[in-house]
């Protein structure tokens, strides 16, 4: 491939933000991607601070996996504690919602065991 200024120059990388082939005259090192010489510095610096900080993300997921569903069963067993013992039973409203985030901190708590696993890897 030849670099996209300079034709008949073989390029040594591509840009990370627009792919065109660059030499080294053209290219600009950022440690984790190449990129067109006083053009896309910023954009590929950006690029590369999200891609960083979605790892980050992503490594910390399996350890926050807990926190939605528990706190979805607690609101579920106040709910239904208050609908109960406020003398409405089990047919009051906060009972029955109280049941739907009990029944939603499940759902939740099994979708993230399903995308991340125990956590125990971490």
């Amino acid at each position: 491939m030849d670099c996209f200024n300079h034709s008949g120059v073989a390029a040594v990388g591509t840009c990370k933000c627009c792919s065109k082939g660059l030499c080294s005259n053209c290219a600009t090192d950022l440690t984790y991607g190449l990129a067109c010489k006083n053009q896309h510095e910023s954009q590929v610096e950006a690029m590369n601070m999200i891609i960083e900080n979605n790892a980050k993300m992503y490594a910390a997921a399996p350890k926050n996996t807990i926190i939605a569903p528990v706190f979805y069963l607690f609101m579920g067993l106040l709910f239904s504690g208050f609908g109960y013992f406020s003398g409405g039973g089990i047919v009051s409203l906060p009972f029955l919602m109280g049941l739907g985030f009990i029944v939603f901190a499940v759902v939740v708590f099994l979708r993230n065991r399903a995308l991340f696993g125990n956590g125990e890897n971490s």
